[in-house]
């Protein structure tokens, strides 16, 4: 009873411990970052909101990186509950450093320089940034492709996102190339146009996959400026299909025995009702059949699912194992077969499983007195509890 009680203390010890730690990490800021194109002599405030701090406090506020002595703030100090604040950006008339040009702005306690470093426990901060982005000279362009999945039939929606970056306009005449492995589908072409210096468009294009089979393709956004910007993704086009991908293929004679089959859905929308019926048999015949478990599986999902049956009738050898998936999808219904091998041998013993459980409950016990006791005695002190 006595080690019962002390391992609780432990562990009450240990729940102390993590809950103190998630309170130092309570600081935050919003919002936690600003994003802009640089303009010769650009002002803008940019107004703060602290929350979450210690109450005990006092929160400092400064910048750093690239662009610190460009900005300043209206209060420098917070309570450590948090509070508002602005901090004011002016930019020159010009940046020598091309591409994303920053400052952090910091919150943190501020530290009794008086005190000696080991005696004041862990400081709380936190950074939020602006990024201010410079143009490359000339002409410059980023491209940015995001593509669905689809079933067969079903179109297939891209979207084509296009920033210039540099100090120069672009015409530009983009198209998506449709791949089946290395093999050329087809070109999807959008129309010509111009985008100033540091514009950002987005473009949507529609691949109609009527007469494409199920499978895994790649478009490829092509974009030629005179330098050829790409960008790369994969979609998937699905059929009402499940997938066996892995099952139990060794399984010990005598008693109930576990069967596990891994299956993945083929199809861009929720099937459900998946389950298997499984028959195993030989040369001789059928010797047994069992159905797994029901399960519902979200767009291209992989899972498993299980059954039990009795080995207790089978013989030692190599059996046949017809396994067949049932499933819905929009109500509608489909099936598949697949006939594996499954080898049966002599069943092994659970004395084994059960020896090494008890052993590893055993030295379980034993850590938690032995940390008991150390407690104990770095205390100074034993610990006493009421019966």
């Amino acid at each position: 009873m006595v080690f019962v009680k002390g391992a609780l203390a432990v562990f009450f010890a240990f729940g102390i411990f993590i809950f103190s730690i998630e309170g130092i990490f309570a600081l935050g800021v919003s919002p936690a970052k600003i994003e802009m194109n640089f303009e010769p002599g650009l002002e803008k405030d940019i107004s703060y909101q602290v929350f979450g701090g210690n109450p005990n406090a006092e929160l400092q506020i400064y910048a750093s990186g690239d662009l610190k002595n460009y900005i300043t703030f209206d209060k420098t100090t917070l309570s450590g509950e948090g509070g508002s604040f602005t901090a004011h950006l002016k930019l020159p008339d010009s940046l020598e450093v091309p591409g994303r040009n920053f400052v952090y702005i910091g919150i943190g306690e501020k530290v009794d320089p008086e005190l000696i470093q080991g005696q004041i426990g862990t400081v709380v901060a936190i950074n939020v940034l602006i990024n201010v982005y410079v143009p490359y000279p000339g002409r410059y362009l980023e491209v940015d492709l995001k593509s669905s999945d689809a079933n067969v039939g079903e179109p297939v929606r891209f979207e084509l996102n296009l920033e210039s970056k540099g100090e120069e306009e672009i015409n530009v005449s983009p198209a998506i190339q449709i791949y089946s492995g290395d093999k050329f589908v087809e070109n999807l072409y959008f129309s010509s146009r111009l985008i100033q210096s540091q514009e950002k468009i987005g473009l949507k294009k529609e691949l109609d996959t009527s007469g494409y089979n199920p499978g895994v393709y790649r478009a490829v956004a092509v974009v030629d400026y005179g330098v050829l910007a790409r960008d790369e993704e994969q979609f998937r086009i699905g059929e009402l299909k499940i997938d066996l991908i892995n099952y139990t293929r060794q399984v010990g004679i005598g008693g109930i025995r576990k069967f596990e089959l891994e299956i993945q859905s083929g199809w861009n929308d929720v099937i459900d009702g998946a389950y298997a019926d499984i028959y195993f048999s030989n040369q001789s015949g059928i010797f047994g059949n069992f159905r797994t478990t029901t399960t519902t599986l979200t767009p291209w999902e992989k899972k498993k699912i299980d059954g039990y049956f009795d080995s207790s009738g089978l013989s030692v050898g190599i059996y046949d194992a017809n396994i067949t998936l049932y499933y819905f999808g929009r109500n509608v219904g489909s099936s598949s077969s697949q006939s594996v091998k499954v080898e049966f041998v002599e069943g092994k013993s659970n004395i084994g499983l059960i020896y090494y459980t008890v052993l590893g409950v055993v030295i379980l016990i034993i850590i938690l007195f032995v940390a008991w006791k150390f407690l104990r005695r770095k205390n100074g002190r034993k610990i006493r509890w009421k019966e």
